[in-house]
């Protein structure tokens, strides 16, 4: 049998570039499998060329399997002429409204994306949905309950956990005497580094200034306005010294810091799953997360989930800090659930046994 992922972009390091890297090294096993992408950063996969895949989506021992994350016309036209089967592989759009006063491209990007998640329901009935979560199948509206699954994306932690720490970064943050928070995302406006600043200043005020956030994730420069409002913020409350944005880094040096760090925030008001949870918990970070979108979802059982009153962070923050076997707890708690729900044997059990409910394929 012959599988082709589609996706526009087809990255290293980013969560749908593992999954679609992951997938790639499963089928290919057994399978003739191929990727078909305008921009193809990652070389672990094999690429095909337009040509060979109009002959390939023609026949209907192919299946195709679309990654939909995002608006993406040639991909649409092409799945438009295929007489073979098709897998949408939903990773979700973010809400265009979040980008509506930064930046006129991202939000009508957003907005054709999530118009488009509508017209491949209605336009590819008999197609099959792998969805990041339960959060993320809502959005899949239209399609009959047997044809939707549930798979998490899959991850590279197990093989990133066998690298080596950056041991001069890992060192600085277990010999400071500052209580060492972590975020990892974008500077984007739905990933809720406004309330993070929020929360770092708030613990200044009851707790004092013995705390540092670190935000790896680049900031986006078609998106100014946030930035600057990002910026204005932290000179306003004049945390200056208690933020360091550090930008897009290796594995190696992100490990440093989920392993060196004391507590992860994660307060974004949208995320389709959140992958960032999940490499805290593999190694150990205990987390703290807003309650809303994926989120709940993917931390599991266990763990520290709140609303938006920002006082509640900064004591969670102190007592994690301060409190070892309460950090402990929240640590093996998250550790379980990596390993119950998302380690490589977990979500590759879930995919197998999924896509031969799909089509009765043996991978």
């Amino acid at each position: 049998m012959i599988f082709i992922q589609f996706h526009q972009t087809v990255t290293n390091h980013d969560a749908i570039g593992n999954d679609i890297e992951i997938i790639h090294r499963i089928l290919s096993a057994k399978h003739d499998s191929y990727v078909y992408a305008d921009n193809q950063f990652n070389k672990k996969v094999n690429y095909i060329e337009k040509e060979e895949l109009e002959s390939l989506i023609a026949k209907k021992d192919t299946v195709i399997l679309y990654h939909h994350s995002g608006y993406w016309k040639e991909g649409y036209d092409i799945l438009k002429k295929a007489k073979c089967r098709i897998i949408f592989r939903y990773h979700n759009i973010t809400p265009p409204e979040f980008f509506e006063k930064y930046n006129e491209g991202y939000f009508n990007v957003c907005m054709e994306g999530r118009k488009q998640t509508e017209i491949l329901c209605k336009e590819f009935p008999d197609a099959y949905w792998f969805c990041d979560s339960v959060y993320n199948s809502k959005d899949i509206v239209g399609v009959s309950e047997d044809r939707i699954s549930i798979c998490a994306p899959f991850n590279k932690m197990e093989e990133w956990g066998r690298a080596v720490p950056d041991e001069d970064i890992l060192e600085a943050l277990v010999e400071s005497r500052e209580k060492n928070i972590l975020f990892v995302g974008r500077v984007v406006p739905n990933k809720g580094h406004l309330m993070l600043l929020d929360i770092i200043r708030t613990y200044i005020s009851y707790y004092g200034p013995e705390i540092k956030l670190r935000v790896i994730g680049k900031f986006i420069e078609e998106i100014e306005g946030y930035n600057d409002i990002v910026r204005q913020k932290i000179a306003e409350y004049g945390i200056e010294d208690n933020i360091e944005f550090i930008g897009e880094i290796n594995d190696s040096t992100l490990m440093s810091y989920y392993l060196g760090s004391d507590v992860m925030l994660v307060c974004s008001e949208h995320e389709g799953f959140c992958v960032p949870v999940v490499e805290a918990q593999f190694f150990g970070l205990p987390v703290v997360a807003l309650s809303k979108c994926a989120v709940p979802e993917t931390i599991g059982k266990n763990q520290v989930l709140l609303d938006s009153d920002v006082y509640r962070y900064a004591a969670a923050i102190k007592v994690i800090t301060e409190n070892e076997k309460y950090a402990n707890c929240l640590e093996q708690n998250g550790i379980k659930n990596y390993k119950d729900r998302f380690s490589f044997e977990k979500i590759s059990e879930c995919f197998t046994k999924e896509l031969h409910r799909m089509i009765g394929v043996e991978l």
